[in-house]
């Protein structure tokens, strides 16, 4: 199964459509900041989005004539891989990422998705890393797909036989 992750669209739903047009996914991830452009996407797969701190008003949007209510955060299964959806300004990762790494542990994540930052990360961290790895029991990879709308940036997740891969790509 291929994921396409999106994060920070911030009114760029000609990124949005050009990017699922080019991994053809078979779900969407969208980290925050720009809920309301999936409504313009025309996707017709699975989707799962959180909002971002400029979407905190936000209550409903409708996508592929689905109405979606966005949470802070959602724990998603994709075929028994884990993946801890968030935004980042709750956990205040343009500061550091021990909180959103704290709350993937505690949720038992096997991946960590989150933007707010706008910087592409594709990093699997393990429990005898030296930064954070003591937060850890289980490996953990870290996926920030970086800003589609401002830097044209997105990502896959290649979730297959229990494992699961990153991919960082940009427009």
């Amino acid at each position: 199964m291929t994921l396409l992750v999106l994060s920070d669209s911030h009114g760029s739903t000609y990124a949005i459509r050009e990017a699922i047009q080019r991994a053809r996914p078979d779900g969407i991830l969208f980290a925050g900041d720009g809920v309301r452009d999936l409504a313009h996407c025309d996707a017709h797969v699975p989707l799962w989005a959180v909002r971002g701190n400029c979407d905190v008003f936000l209550s409903s949007v409708i996508a592929d004539g689905r109405e979606i209510f966005p949470p802070e955060e959602e724990l998603v299964t994709v075929d028994g891989i884990r993946i801890l959806l968030l935004h980042g300004h709750t956990v205040n990762v343009k500061y550091g990422l021990e909180g959103a790494i704290s709350r993937a542990a505690l949720r038992g994540a096997d991946v960590l998705v989150y933007g707010h930052t706008h910087k592409p990360v594709e990093y699997r961290l393990t429990p005898d890393d030296h930064a954070y790895g003591s937060l850890l029991k289980k490996p953990l990879l870290l996926f920030n797909p970086g800003s589609i709308g401002n830097d044209h940036c997105f990502g896959t997740l290649t979730v297959q036989n229990g494992q699961v891969l990153g991919s960082l790509a940009k427009l």
